[in-house]
């Protein structure tokens, strides 16, 4: 029988693994030695972060849920911070934005009084993603301006990468494509300092869907492929998706159907199965417009009612109201109700 290894050793595991980018093997180290993570704060937040990075916001939610009582009667402050800040990303992504603007408030105000400026930027970084999905785009702006400083003063080319791709998304929704793309390939870039080839990937994305805006379809189809490969083998399924979904617009609007449709159907299934609510509603639009292209309209209506129920639950108004317009369009009224 093989002992098990001491709360000391178990931690030199899990941060030499966390270090080294390998999030999966930590995710399974810590799920078999769930007692022990359970009593050590550190190992409790990066349990965590290991199902965020490997597409599990559920199983982040629930665990952190589960612990948090623990982790606050601990006096680990730091941990404490990274906790909420965790947390408020579980439920970002699972669409729950009121609790994880609550979480993100509570993390920056900790950090702020203890004087952990990383985590200050991260929870700026991240209310600028919850406004920017709320429609607030000059809030979110205003947000990241924050952060980008605050990333480049402490070395931080991870978070420098994170929050130039966010900015990007921003600066496109509001038409301004240079900048965007300006955002995106200096996300790139830190991304490569930071060795976080996913966050690149996810960069190249955020570039696809630029040459989207701008009609370059057989760019735009290139750059998310590549894109989807490199977050398939990194283990993201849900910017995986999100890739795919891109790839597949590109695809509907250069007539090849058939291949947009088994690429949506992989990345409706890949955001449903992971629960990321804003990449599925966006994978569902795309997903009826490709069976509107193709004559399919009740599918698409199907889709587009789904979608619409997803983004009033998220408040991303804007959306939400494309989506509605849409259905209009087809000749349905009524059936797009929350």
């Amino acid at each position: 029988m093989i002992a098990a290894p001491s709360p000391d050793d178990l931690v030199a595991t899990v941060r030499a693994r966390a270090a080294a980018g390998e999030w999966a093997d930590v995710r399974a180290l810590l799920a078999s030695h769930k007692e022990e993570a359970r009593l050590h704060p550190e190992l409790v937040t990066t349990r965590a972060e290991a199902s965020l990075r490997t597409g599990n916001p559920r199983e982040a939610q629930a665990w952190l849920v589960e612990t948090f009582q623990g982790l606050e009667r601990s006096g680990d402050r730091a941990q404490l911070r990274r906790g909420l800040n965790l947390l408020g990303v579980a439920s970002t992504e699972l669409g729950a934005l009121d609790d994880a603007e609550s979480a993100f408030d509570r993390a920056a105000q900790l950090a702020w009084t203890d004087g952990d400026h990383l985590l200050v930027a991260r929870a700026t970084n991240n209310l600028a993603a919850i406004a920017h999905v709320r429609g607030r785009r000059d809030v979110a702006v205003a947000l990241y301006a924050l952060a980008l400083p605050t990333y480049q003063r402490l070395g931080s080319a991870r978070g420098l990468a994170e929050s130039y791709h966010n900015l990007a998304i921003t600066l496109r929704e509001q038409g301004e494509l240079d900048r965007a793309d300006e955002c995106e390939q200096r996300a790139i870039e830190y991304a490569r300092d930071a060795g976080a080839p996913a966050l690149g990937a996810m960069a190249r994305v955020g570039r696809a869907e630029v040459y989207l805006r701008r009609d370059d379809l057989v760019m735009a189809e290139a750059t998310a492929r590549l894109a989807a490969e490199e977050l398939q083998a990194a283990g993201d399924p849900i910017r995986e998706a999100d890739a795919l979904r891109v790839a597949a617009v590109a695809r509907t609007r250069r007539g090849d159907l058939r291949a947009a449709h088994v690429a949506l159907d992989r990345a409706v299934a890949l955001a449903r199965t992971h629960g990321h609510m804003l990449i599925e509603a966006e994978c569902l639009c795309a997903r009826a417009e490709a069976a509107i292209v193709a004559g399919n309209h009740e599918v698409g209506r199907q889709d587009l009612r789904a979608a619409v129920r997803l983004f009033g639950r998220l408040g991303a108004a804007d959306e939400e109201t494309r989506a509605r317009q849409r259905l209009e369009s087809l000749g349905d009224s009524t059936s797009a109700a929350r």
